[in-house]
């Protein structure tokens, strides 16, 4: 078991997906709320531009706090990539991933290799359950909207569920238990361009949760994704900052409507063009002061 037994003021953050600049806002933000420990569910890189300035931030906090860290499904495709089972390539099919990876050091890939996916861990004297998603899957969603959403809760074993991936934020209790989602750091869905996290509170055996909406330096994320990103990835870059900037879902969309269209002829998702014309389709626009607007 893993334990931050020590602490009881514990930072809940999930989904980073390299926004530095929201994970920093986050950061110093538990540290003034006076955060001892910190929990990471995982899906640090990947989306946004920044991996190696967000896992460097992650060293600094495992060495200085009280930390635990899961594996998300991003960091999944990571460690796929090295075994040869994925080829990410430059273009907006898979740029995004070949961008992350090329970031990488061996001692990341390691590093992810030896996180969990589930694991409880004991915060000042309360067992509680973490998962990226669910804990037979890192995709699945735990969400109260969700038809199995009973069944995960008659499925916990502790009182204490904490959960990311869908970078919904949210706090539930049901027959006694609390299941709680602390939202998306780097791409939020129901804030828009605020970053999140969970502020946990555990005394007596109970948890009391804030659920922390701040805002941070969207416009340079925003540049630093035009610079960095788009190049490799051009019109998945432009759907995550989308995302960042209205809290809705642009970027899933736009890659269902893309294989949608493509149909049995897949070699389109490798043309640009073809990508171009889907991102019109949806009515997104391309420029850096035309995407900043949505933000304004």
């Amino acid at each position: 078991m893993y334990t931050l037994a020590r602490c009881r003021r514990v930072a809940v953050l999930s989904d980073i997906h390299g926004n530095y600049y929201a994970f920093r806002a986050c950061y110093e933000d538990a540290l003034l709320r006076g955060a001892e420990g910190f929990v990471f569910l995982g899906d640090y890189v990947s989306d946004l531009s920044m991996p190696r300035e967000t896992l460097n931030l992650l060293y600094t906090i495992r060495q200085t706090h009280p930390t635990v860290c899961l594996r998300g499904n991003r960091e999944r495709y990571m460690l796929e990539n090295r075994q040869g089972m994925h080829h990410f390539a430059p273009g907006t099919r898979s740029g995004s991933l070949y961008y992350t990876y090329a970031s990488l050091t061996e001692a990341d890939l390691d590093l992810f290799a030896s996180l969990p996916t589930y694991a409880v861990v004991e915060i000042n004297g309360l067992p509680v359950e973490l998962a990226h998603a669910a804990e037979e899957d890192d995709r699945h969603y735990f969400d109260p909207q969700h038809e199995r959403f009973p069944a995960m809760v008659e499925g916990m074993r502790t009182t204490c569920f904490l959960t990311g991936h869908s970078h919904k934020q949210y706090a539930e209790e049901r027959e006694g238990k609390q299941i709680i989602n602390p939202g998306s750091v780097g791409v939020p869905r129901n804030y828009g361009y605020l970053t999140q996290y969970a502020l946990l509170d555990v005394e007596d055996g109970r948890v009391s949760c804030e659920l922390r909406q701040l805002p941070y330096d969207v416009e340079a994320a925003v540049r630093h994704q035009m610079s960095h990103l788009l190049p490799v990835a051009k019109y998945w870059a432009i759907g995550v900052l989308y995302d960042v900037l209205t809290g809705e879902e642009w970027m899933i969309p736009m890659l269902h409507r893309a294989y949608e269209r493509a149909g049995e002829n897949t070699d389109r998702m490798d043309d640009e063009a073809f990508w171009h014309s889907v991102a019109e389709e949806m009515g997104m626009h391309f420029t850096e002061p035309e995407l900043l607007a949505l933000f304004r």
